[in-house]
């Protein structure tokens, strides 16, 4: 593999498989409202490290609309009385949420060094489809070690949903980043979108309610994006 970017494709389709199943036990333990936030607010990392390393532009605007992205996604993810159970539990398994901050920010870091740095350019697609064909492999190679290799129709559908969009979002970072959208405002954007469109989604497809403090945040949102764009 003579492409630059090969050995970044490969170590972030490795690290994809090992915090996906650090995001199921951090859920199975802690809950999703808590796993949900903590891996939504590691937009942390790729917001400083554009700001500090890449000397992306900075505005008022956009040092207000950071803090207010990371209140929005709180105040957005929370979802009725039992957040306050997770809260308790976190206590116990207090790493698992901070594995899956750190990787979830790793794995954007490593997204927007090689494109800042121009490892990928314009292969972006050969890239992510490259990313998600060796995250297969890995995925195969750690279920044949676990347990035989044996996949439910639940199983396939489920990798199925999770695996398109997820492919289309960094596709679609890695393809922002090389038309050239600053990091500090492409990774809050995203991560504002994720939030609209599972509320979307929870709305039509589970009939959930949101609370007071859900539309608040989602209006946090909207702010957000606006002072960003500025």
């Amino acid at each position: 593999m003579s492409q630059t970017w090969f050995p970044y494709a490969a170590f972030l389709s490795l690290a994809f498989i090992i915090f996906f199943n650090v995001n199921a036990l951090t859920i199975q333990k802690v809950g999703m409202i808590i796993t949900s936030i903590f891996q939504k607010l590691s937009l942390i990392f790729p917001v400083l490290v554009g700001l500090v390393f890449f000397n992306e532009a900075g505005s008022t605007a956009k040092y207000v609309a950071i803090p207010l992205t990371i209140v929005a996604i709180i105040m957005s993810n929370l979802r009725n009385k039992h957040d306050e159970e997770a809260m308790l539990t976190i206590k116990k398994y207090w790493y698992l949420p901070i594995l899956v901050f750190a990787g979830s920010g790793l794995i954007e870091v490593m997204l927007f060094y090689v494109q800042h740095t121009g490892k990928v350019g314009s292969a972006g697609l050969n890239f992510t489809s490259t990313l998600f064909f060796l995250a297969g492999v890995w995925g195969i190679i750690i279920l044949t070690v676990i347990r035989q290799l044996k996949f439910t129709k639940n199983e396939i559908i489920a990798g199925i949903v999770l695996g398109i969009p997820n492919f289309f979002t960094i596709y679609l970072i890695i393809k922002g980043l090389d038309l050239g959208w600053d990091g500090s405002v492409l990774f809050p954007i995203n991560n504002i979108g994720v939030i609209f469109f599972t509320a979307i989604v929870g709305i039509i497809a589970f009939k959930e309610k949101l609370t007071k403090i859900n539309y608040i945040g989602l209006l946090l949102a909207i702010l957000a994006v606006y002072l960003i764009s500025q």
